[in-house]
């Protein structure tokens, strides 16, 4: 081996490494012999150890360049030649994706991984590089401990305007944290768990964390165990009765210690809000209508009804705003640790409602602008505070904004009882109108007025959320039946209802001896200017009627809904003299 020998002598490793390497484009069994000469000759020369290395690496063999790569960490005098291999298998393994690094390092042993780790950390410059390179050993290390890291965290400059900072302590550190000896430092990374993932769930454009507020509460938990709290305050899981847990939370009011109700209150808070506004949509919170003539509802709780898509995350999170300004001290707390809250979308709109909700209607901001849902706020309070005139007002400052979204009507718009009712109405144009009918008809029953006017505006009314109204509309059929006689001239125009047009028909047909209805137009009448109806009727009139009702049950197909818009915006003039209410 002549080629050999003069390597030897010139003491030329070199040699041997461009034999092999050449080798390895060909014949890779004569590269590893080569390499394997090399190892033999040169066993504690870098240059031989790292290219043996590589040439395992290029062939994939993970086992074996475990092998070389540990032996070369072994060695440690020519560390900085590998810093960038290091730092390549530290980017593996934060990537979590599946690599031939990644796999390597796992046929590592443990004391070598460490050293690997370390000497990644101990080489970044960058702070944020750093923090991302000391989770990476500790998650790989937890009996390290992670306080050191924790506080540098907390206390880097850039935390406080940099995100990135804030969730490497919250998702990736907290997590590894068993315990910490300072309760205050732990209750400010709570603050800063809660400021975290209370933002992180309304920023649209990050949906990478799953299940955000579990997490949260497993931060949560570790204050709990080290202030002695009740584990089943912390443990909420996404099925837990939200009604349990707010009796859980009433029994911690006269603690002397206000802590457990101020944390585990406030993430549960935002918890139930942000499930209330994700169902919520395009719905608006008003005050609805109960009437004792029906049953009561068994969703009834205490002396208010909420009702509507997310009345049930809304009534729990008012419930516990109110718990968490119970008194001075909570308030207090409570104010103070909002505070530390970077951005609070959750106040977008609930103050309106919580006001609305606890019936504080000078506190619901009705007043800055004309927008549809504020005029329909505006609508709601002013009809209960028995301000009609405003309310009409209102109501047809209402019709050119309605949406474009039909919709479909609302089954809970009143309930049974005699206790306030809230609703969450959809912002669609059949749920708004028949909100206002509603009211509507109700404002013209609170007028007392008898007359056949009201009684057809009623009638028209109602013919959007029939049956809704049956029982005003069986009053007003025995109002009728008792005075004998019923005027109402926009009867061909308004009325279309089949039902409404049935009974109308059955009571002339039955009763006819002793009703008139005066319901159509003159130029439909008998023999001018008769009015229809039995007394002194011929057959010609009662034609007449039997045609005029068939007119009406023919248009029975189409939109009452726009029909009403119509009739509201001709009639205004009549319903804005009701102001002397």
């Amino acid at each position: 081996m002549p080629a050999i020998e003069k390597a030897i002598t010139e003491d030329d490793e070199d040699y041997i490494i461009s034999r092999a390497k050449e080798a390895h484009k060909h014949n890779i069994y004569s590269a590893k012999a080569w390499m394997l000469t090399a190892k033999t000759l040169f066993p504690t020369n870098f240059k031989v150890q790292f290219e043996a290395y590589l040439m395992e690496k290029q062939s994939g063999n993970v086992l074996e360049a475990a092998e070389c790569f540990s032996s070369l960490m072994l060695s440690r005098q020519n560390l900085p030649d590998l810093l960038t291999e290091i730092s390549a298998i530290a980017n593996a393994l934060k990537s979590n994706e599946p690599s031939f690094l990644s796999q390597m390092f796992d046929n590592i042993c443990p004391d070598i991984q460490l050293t690997i780790l370390k000497t990644s950390v101990e080489h970044s410059d960058d702070t944020m590089e750093h923090c991302r390179l000391l989770v990476l050993l500790l998650k790989k290390f937890p009996q390290l401990g992670v306080d050191s890291l924790v506080k540098t965290l907390i206390n880097t400059e850039k935390f406080f305007y940099d995100n990135r900072y804030a969730r490497l302590l919250v998702v990736e550190t907290l997590p590894l944290l068993h315990s910490l000896e300072s309760p205050r430092l732990l209750q400010r990374l709570v603050v800063k768990a809660i400021d975290f993932y209370n933002s992180y769930v309304y920023d649209e454009t990050e949906h990478d964390i799953t299940d955000p507020w579990q997490r949260l509460y497993g931060i949560l938990e570790l204050l709990a165990r080290q202030l002695g709290w009740d584990l089943y305050l912390v443990n909420y899981n996404n099925s837990l009765n939200k009604e349990s847990y707010y009796q859980k939370l009433l029994m911690l009011r006269n603690l002397e210690d206000c802590r457990q109700l101020l944390y585990c209150g406030i993430v549960f808070f935002l918890r139930s809000l942000y499930e209330h506004k994700s169902l919520k949509g395009n719905h608006t919170l008003v005050e609805s209508l109960s009437d004792p003539d029906l049953p009561l509802s068994k969703r009834k709780k205490g002396d208010i009804e909420v009702t509507g898509v997310s009345a049930h995350q809304f009534q729990a999170a008012a419930n516990c705003w109110e718990l968490l300004h119970g008194n001075e001290v909570i308030t207090r707390e409570f104010m103070k640790l909002t505070s530390q809250l970077q951005v609070k979308p959750w106040l977008e709109g609930f103050s309106d409602e919580l006001a609305l909700y606890k019936g504080r209607y000078n506190d619901a901001n009705t007043c800055m602008t004309s927008d549809l849902t504020t005029i329909i706020l505006r609508v709601s309070i002013n009809f209960f505070q028995q301000n009609y005139l405003a309310c009409i007002e209102n109501m047809l400052a209402a019709l050119p904004l309605l949406p474009a979204v039909e919709g479909i009507l609302e089954s809970d718009l009143i309930v049974g009882g005699k206790h306030r009712h809230l609703h969450f109405l959809p912002i669609t144009k059949v749920a708004i109108m028949h909100y206002f009918c509603t009211l509507l008809i109700r404002i013209l029953l609170k007028t007392g007025n008898n007359s056949d006017l009201t009684y057809g505006h009623m009638l028209v009314l109602m013919q959007l959320g029939w049956p809704q109204e049956e029982s005003v509309f069986i009053n007003i059929m025995d109002a009728i039946k008792k005075k004998g006689v019923f005027h109402y001239h926009l009867f061909p125009a308004y009325i279309i209802h089949i039902d409404i047009l049935e009974e109308l028909s059955f009571i002339w047909n039955e009763q006819g001896k002793n009703i008139a209805l005066d319901i159509l137009p003159n130029s439909q009448q008998h023999l001018g200017q008769r009015r229809i109806g039995t007394r002194g009727a011929d057959k010609g009139v009662k034609e007449d009627f039997k045609q005029a009702m068939k007119a009406q049950v023919a248009r029975s197909n189409e939109s009452i809904l726009n029909l009403i818009i119509q009739f509201l915006t001709s009639e205004r003039s009549y319903f804005l003299q009701l102001q002397s209410l």
